[in-house]
């Protein structure tokens, strides 16, 4: 499932970060003349507080949180019923914990200069031990290794919101290694797009293209504890995956698909520079990091839209400069395709975005369309 409205276990925080194991856990309750057993299994959801104090063994400091959190008296028949269903699982704790996926973390935005630290934790949780069923070992360290050795893209938001746009009325499009900015990558958007993803990496292989999407995770606003905060930069930093898909020739990509339909469409406008990369220093932390460690320094590439050049005069076919238009027109975005290559033989889709035809001191011509130019900004509904 895309997101399931899960909660912590323990002290019922909202966003659980671990899945923790345990033996199996049983309550039972004895009456008069009747008895009852509510047996709790052996699977639960942890926040990343929870999770600290569980894998730690303290089971004490883990009931306290929880009645506190829930402001329940203690001593109380409740508090003690939790004291003793805690111990339980602290007792019997499996080793290891498994990354939580499907949880709906609201976007925390990322800046582009802290893309390299970004990248860094993320490639740290996938070689890590932690358990991601989302991905097979192999799959991880295959990623991995594309983060390591791709490009740095950041698209800032007027970007975003037009690749979201584009990414509405994408035609059936296949895609190679040519239409790619570079044959590996890590991209984040300037805002959540479809389904919440903030973020994807690709990498080129024999089958295709490997393509994995990304969620943010921590608003800081949403955890209490700053040591909390810091734990979960440090053991799994600001991106978790959420989704993946293996992109081949016989696989076209449509509006349907979400936010791989975002990423293929930022991808075709890049490819014909609609947009332009401009390079920006990472944070001076960051690069102070990286000396330290003999690495070469980190670049980000800021993609954003290329500024139209307007002219007032167009030459004709014939050599013959035409006059001017009287009044501008808006001219709506659309899907073109183009020929291209040998003999102009081939195809490929090329997006032509909104934009106003004419001198720029001409008036704009009368129109019924009404378009908000400031506001909130409209995304694919989520697939």
């Amino acid at each position: 499932m895309a997101g399931v409205a899960r909660s912590c276990d323990f002290c019922s925080d909202r966003y659980p970060v671990f899945r923790l194991d345990s033996g199996p856990v049983q309550a039972l309750a004895f009456g008069e003349d009747h008895s009852s057993v509510h047996d709790f299994g052996t699977t639960w959801s942890a926040c990343i507080a929870c999770t600290l104090l569980a894998q730690t063994g303290k089971n004490e400091a883990l009931t306290q949180r929880a009645v506190t959190r829930m402001r329940w008296a203690d001593p109380t028949i409740a508090a003690e019923a939790v004291r003793a269903i805690h111990a339980g699982v602290v007792g019997t704790l499996r080793p290891g914990r498994t990354l939580l996926t499907d949880v709906h973390w609201p976007h925390s935005p990322i800046t582009a200069t802290a893309l390299p630290k970004v990248r860094d934790r993320l490639t740290d949780l996938l070689t890590g031990p932690d358990r991601i069923d989302l991905l097979q070992v192999r799959q991880r360290q295959d990623i991995a290794a594309s983060l390591q050795g791709g490009r740095l893209y950041a698209v800032d938001d007027e970007f975003t919101d037009l690749a979201c746009t584009a990414a509405v009325d994408l035609p059936a499009t296949v895609l190679d290694v040519e239409d790619l900015p570079a044959p590996h990558g890590l991209l984040l958007w300037a805002a959540a797009v479809a389904g919440g993803v903030c973020a994807a990496s690709w990498a080129s292989i024999d089958d295709g293209i490997q393509i994995v999407c990304y969620r943010a995770i921590g608003g800081t606003d949403r955890i209490e504890d700053a040591t909390a905060v810091q734990a979960l930069r440090e053991q799994v930093g600001w991106l978790i995956p959420v989704d993946h898909q293996l992109i081949t020739a016989r696989r076209p990509m449509t509006s349907a698909d979400g936010a791989f339909a975002v990423l293929a469409a930022t991808w075709l406008l890049i490819a014909q520079r609609t947009g332009e990369a401009v390079s920006v220093p990472a944070d001076r932390s960051i690069r102070k990091a990286y000396e330290r460690r003999r690495r070469p320094t980190p670049q980000v590439r800021l993609v954003r839209i290329r500024s139209r050049q307007n002219t007032s005069r167009r030459e004709t076919g014939s050599g013959e400069s035409r006059q001017p238009q009287a009044q501008r027109q808006w001219i709506s975005g659309y899907w073109r395709s183009q020929p291209h290559g040998p003999g102009r033989a081939l195809r490929k889709d090329v997006y032509v975005f909104a934009y106003l035809r004419g001198p720029t001191d001409a008036p704009i011509a009368a129109s019924t369309t009404v378009r908000i130019l400031a506001g909130e900004r409209r995304h694919p509904k989520p697939q």
